[in-house]
């Protein structure tokens, strides 16, 4: 039987991590560590984990991602002092991770390999970096691969894009032949979406919910998910509010029920003035969007511009409807296009087009 740790970051790297570990329960045994976090407190998924009943993980840990400046070696030493500690107790097989990016996977790769060479590490899709690659600047990641090797140590590796270190024996991925050519590389599997649909992995999407005080119910009769725009992404768009209102209030003169979702970076509830009508509710913002969509009813639609949202949701749940609103005249969201259509999601060009292709409005 092999031994699994999972070491992810970010709430997607979570709910990927539970979904393999649930569809390999049979063969491994596994444990999650929950690594640079910047609360460790009540922390919200640490919690859903934590309640989680049908859990596939013996051991769950945290390790803190707070610290800045100075003070951030500090805790890296410490963070790699319980790293240790933890290998020795679990002796895994396998490291899984998000990002080899993350110095916390290296460390752990590096201490694994001297006592077991033939130890491997695991890249699970985080998303868009998989088949969009991450920009490489030879220069700054120089600089960067540099620093890091003095500050910690020459067990660093810079990789060109995520996933492609040498820590990284193989690839478990949403859509493996549309990944970059770094990946392909790599021994690929295919992350399968009804590992996702499992009645275990959908409790602990509703244990995550929970601790935000989302009830399953509240989304059972939306019609239309609306993904806003990051704060500073809603400045590059013209009339970006005023548009976005105006559709708000054309779906609900039709009686259709939406769920609005704003990024976790905007201030406010309801920064827009948009959930005006009861027809309206929103999601919290600080809620994972992956954690959501198994909640939603077949055939909605989900509505957003840049990110990785929209290719969540057509990985995650292929009876929902995503469509992607974006300018011709913006070159950073022109970026999004080419990777939208090979996921073969309806792009429009804004809100007041659309409007007019779904209502039967004039473009105003």
């Amino acid at each position: 039987m092999a031994r699994v740790l999972y070491m992810p970051s970010t709430p997607l790297n979570v709910l990927v991590s539970a979904a393999l570990a649930n569809a390999r329960r049979e063969t491994d045994q596994a444990e999650l560590w929950l690594i640079d976090q910047k609360q460790l407190e009540n922390n919200p998924y640490l919690q859903a984990l934590q309640n989680w009943p049908q859990s596939p993980f013996k051991q769950i840990r945290i390790l803190p991602g707070k610290a800045k400046g100075r003070a951030k070696l500090a805790e890296r030493k410490a963070n790699f002092g319980a790293i240790s500690q933890g290998l020795k107790l679990f002796q895994p097989d396998v490291i899984a991770v998000g990002s080899d990016r993350r110095i916390e996977f290296q460390y752990a790769m590096h201490q694994l390999k001297k006592h077991q060479p033939v130890a491997q590490g695991w890249y699970l899709d985080d998303g868009l970096y998989s088949y969009a690659g991450r920009p490489h600047h030879a220069i700054k990641d120089g600089i960067n691969s540099f620093i890091k090797k003095l500050s910690y140590g020459l067990w660093w590796q810079e990789p060109k894009t995520v996933g492609a270190s040498n820590w990284i024996n193989q690839a478990w991925l949403f859509q493996p032949q549309q990944a970059v050519e770094l990946l392909k590389r790599k021994p690929m599997h295919k992350l399968e979406s009804n590992w996702f649909s499992a009645p275990e992995v959908q409790s602990l999407s509703q244990a995550v919910t929970n601790q935000f005080d989302l009830k399953a119910g509240d989304l059972s009769q939306i019609n239309y998910v609306i993904i806003i725009s990051h704060p500073n992404n809603q400045l590059k768009m013209k009339d970006y509010a005023r548009r976005i209102k105006r559709f708000v209030m054309q779906l609900s003169a039709q009686g259709k029920r939406i769920a609005l979702k704003y990024h976790p970076r905007q201030e406010g509830e309801d920064a827009l003035d948009l959930a005006e009508s009861d027809l309206v509710m929103l999601i919290p913002s600080r809620l994972a969007f992956e954690f959501v969509l198994p909640l939603l009813p077949s055939g909605a639609m989900v509505l957003g511009d840049v990110g990785s949202v929209l290719l969540t949701t057509k990985w995650l749940r292929e009876d929902l409807e995503p469509i992607a609103v974006l300018d011709d005249n913006d070159p950073f969201q022109q970026k999004f296009e080419s990777i939208f259509r090979l996921n073969k999601i309806n792009i429009y060009k804004n809100y007041d087009f659309l409007q007019s292709q779904m209502l039967g409005e004039t473009v105003g």
